[in-house]
């Protein structure tokens, strides 16, 4: 076993700018793209499943359409709850 342990110098105390770990990752757009696309996958994962298990096909769709609308939920949800602890962001910003 080597001993090489290199001795990292510790970094300067730089200012951390706080607009700018605010702002978005993704564009609004390409955001609810992404949850379309998950909650449909997850719709249907979930209706396969009780079809298969049950041969209910009443019931598949039912919790599939369910679950779908549980993810927008749950997306709109956190949002809400971001505004409210962050207030809404300004567009207007360069």
């Amino acid at each position: 076993m080597s001993n090489n342990k290199k001795k990292t110098e510790p970094k300067k105390n730089e200012p951390v700018n706080y607009d700018e770990l605010r702002k978005p990752w993704i564009k609004k757009r390409t955001g609810y793209i992404v949850i379309t696309v998950v909650s449909i996958a997850l719709g249907a994962l979930t209706a396969a499943q009780i079809i298969m298990g049950s041969g209910d096909w009443g019931h598949g769709i039912l919790w599939g359409v369910i679950f779908a609308a549980m993810v927008w939920l749950v997306f709109f949800g956190m949002a809400w709850f971001q505004t409210m602890l962050r207030g809404k962001p300004n567009d207007t910003q360069k």
